[in-house]
């Protein structure tokens, strides 16, 4: 069905070259999108299997499993080893195997069962009762690489023991670290479509990427090599081969080179692929280039790159990942510079690629969050999408190239017409005075249209030919144009609604509630825990209390007549009690309210609060709103913030 759906869509679209252009790179990321429907079908029909995390784990420097006295420590996985204790607590923390150990009881039923490992770095190793029964495999001379690879091992009936069976993993890390995702061991066929789909995702379409890739960087350098004058195409190919080296590390199982030198060949390809990204841009947007900063920018890419071949391990990933961010600082630099040329031009190619940029980075963000700041315990959907986002930048010059050969063609043709035009407009003239005058008359006014027709073809189609090779690439697209721009500024808007530490939301709450309840000459009396967690309130979570409190308080002023209000807030570990109480003349709450008093539950469950209301005729009325801590989204504390 969505193979259907995607189908008629890119039919209707490439109708018009325009219009293609502009969908292209939506158009990607649904594709990209379906991809993911086989992955969720397949773990929610796939029968349960079983998740092993609790392990021991010792660094012990042999090829064979260690032996039962060994330092063997207790854990839970996942493993990082940059989230591991400190190696001076560690024996022989310097060998470049980690193993881990863990038992297994023989299965009742007589069937095919396999252990299962989705994510390890960067080779491993199984052995069960003592004998290897699989793993990763090696080269001479390679090192294997195989991180990106789900590893399955199908475990032979012959090799099971009656009872427990002691299962060893030996996992060989790199200087750079290694780690270890939990285990799943289960039915052989439930593993095998587990594997499969994750090959597929992270393996088979980076393959398709990687050739993708290789083709449009030799297809543009050719280009390049025929117009050396259009240095855009090589900007294109240089981009297209520092990617190629990106998408080629999710691919490779053995390295071409050894690992010290070919993960920072990697980061040096991140670092390329932003810098020919950036002069890329400012060559395809007339207005953009800034050769000063294009220098600088070269500058920072080459000491990057020198950098990723000198930091020592323990810094490497910090160190790259910074340079990665500045060079993406810079990326949102130049979009900055696009975007204005669409707001104050109208350019329908600026805003595409705006937009095709903006998803770009995105996706770098993405993946500096996975790297530095996602729990280890997200692995299993820490798909790393940065390089994804590169084919809709190609897909956007791919269409600039097609708008750019229709609008040639288009001038073309027309100066096509006018020409024939004039030389009919000539014939016509020199054949009235053939007719009207002597063979010498007819040859001057012959010569006088000849000189004519070239002054025109020099004053009026050689003036054309040059407003040709300066003319602004881009066409007004009104309505669509705008509608993009309004949709950037709306989304900009939400993304910048900001967070707060609760001290400030509750000095906010007071301050404004002493000033509307003693200006209305209500006597008020603020009770509240000295203690107040360090604590950052999401925005929605703030404004929902924020909306609550203030309808409270303007139901006493406008409806409840009381002279004396209570205010009291208990901040618990597990909860936060906010209560309003007054002593007016209470109401009935089960006759009818103000839309501000109803709409009080409906904003309590958003946050998952509870309201509760006691009222009495004449004696007054109080309130109580419970937040749980547990339920609050996106609740952090202050040094989760900061980090």
């Amino acid at each position: 069905m969505h193979q259907n759906i995607i189908a008629n869509f890119l039919s209707h679209a490439c109708r018009r070259s325009n219009a293609c252009a502009l969908v292209m790179p939506f158009l990607t990321v649904l594709l990209l999108t379906t991809l993911w429907h086989p992955h969720a079908r397949a773990q929610q029909t796939a029968i349960e299997p079983l998740v092993i995390e609790n392990m021991e784990f010792v660094y012990w420097d042999s090829i064979a499993p260690p032996p039962q006295q060994a330092p063997w420590q207790a854990m839970t996985l996942p493993f990082n080893t940059r989230e591991d204790v400190a190696t001076s607590a560690i024996p022989n923390p310097d060998s470049p195997y980690i193993w881990f150990r863990f038992n297994l009881e023989r299965p009742v039923q007589e069937s095919r069962y396999s252990l299962y490992f989705w994510r390890y770095n960067l080779a491993l190793n199984v052995f069960l009762n003592g004998i290897e029964i699989g793993g990763s495999s090696y080269r001479d001379g390679r090192d294997t690489m195989s991180w990106n690879h789900p590893l399955l091992i199908e475990i032979q009936q012959p090799s099971w023991q009656d009872g427990n069976n002691e299962v060893h993993l030996r996992l060989l890390r790199s200087a750079w670290g290694g780690n270890l995702a939990p285990v799943l061991f289960g039915a052989t066929t439930t593993m095998e479509q587990l594997w499969d789909d994750r090959m597929f995702r992270q393996v088979e379409i980076n393959e398709v990427l990687l050739a993708f890739g290789l083709g449009l960087t030799l297809i543009s350098f050719i280009l390049w090599a025929v117009r050396r004058s259009d240095t855009i195409y090589l900007w294109f190919s240089g981009m297209c081969l520092c990617w190629s080296v990106v998408t080629a590390h999710m691919v490779i199982y053995h390295n071409p080179i050894p690992y010290d030198y070919w993960l920072p060949l990697v980061h040096v390809g991140i670092d390329g692929s932003i810098f020919c990204m950036y002069g890329f841009i400012g060559r395809l947007i007339e207005g953009v280039k800034k050769p000063r900063r294009e220098q600088l920018f070269l500058g920072w890419t080459l000491m990057a790159s020198i950098t990723h071949f000198l930091v020592a391990p323990d810094y490497f990933w910090i160190v790259g990942y910074t340079f990665h961010l500045v060079g993406t600082l810079a990326l949102a630099a130049i979009v900055l510079r696009v975007g204005k040329i669409a707001l104050r031009e109208r350019r329908s190619q600026a805003v595409i690629i705006s937009i095709a940029m903006l998803i770009q980075i995105s996706l770098f963000m993405h993946n500096i969050y996975l790297m530095f700041f996602a729990a280890s315990e997200r692995w299993e959907g820490s798909i790393f999408y940065a390089h994804f986002g590169i084919p809709l930048l190609f897909l956007v010059f791919v269409g600039t190239l097609l708008k750019r050969f229709t609008h040639a063609l288009a001038v073309a043709e027309n100066l096509n017409r006018e020409l024939e035009s004039k030389v009919k407009q000539s014939r016509q003239v020199i054949e009235k005075s053939f007719a009207e005058r002597r063979v010498l008359e007819i040859n001057q006014a012959a010569e006088q249209e000849r000189m004519k027709i070239y002054r025109d073809l020099h004053d009026d189609v050689g003036s054309k030919l040059l407003s040709i090779i300066h003319a602004d690439q881009g066409r007004k697209m009104g309505n669509m144009a705008r509608s993009a721009l309004e949709s950037l500024r709306q989304a900009v808007s939400k993304a910048n609604n900001p967070d707060q530490p609760l001290d400030t939301f509750l000095n906010d709450i007071r301050e404004e509630t002493e000033l509307r309840l003693g200006g209305s000459g209500h006597e008020i009396i603020w009770n509240q825990s000295d203690e107040v967690p360090e604590v950052i309130i999401p925005s929605v979570v703030a404004f929902n209390l924020n909306r609550i409190l203030k309808e409270i308080v303007s139901n006493i002023i406008r409806h409840a007549r009381a002279d004396s209000v209570l205010v009291t807030i208990k901040l618990e570990t597990d909860e936060w009690e906010f209560t309003i109480a007054d002593n007016g003349r209470g109401f009935d709450r089960h006759g009818p309210m103000g839309n501000g008093i109803s709409n009080i539950p409906s904003r309590a469950t958003d946050i998952g609060a509870t309201v509760h209301w006691h009222s009495e005729f004449d004696r007054g009325t109080t309130i109580r709103t419970v937040l749980p801590v547990w339920s609050a989204p996106g609740l952090l504390s202050c040094q989760q913030k900061g980090a």
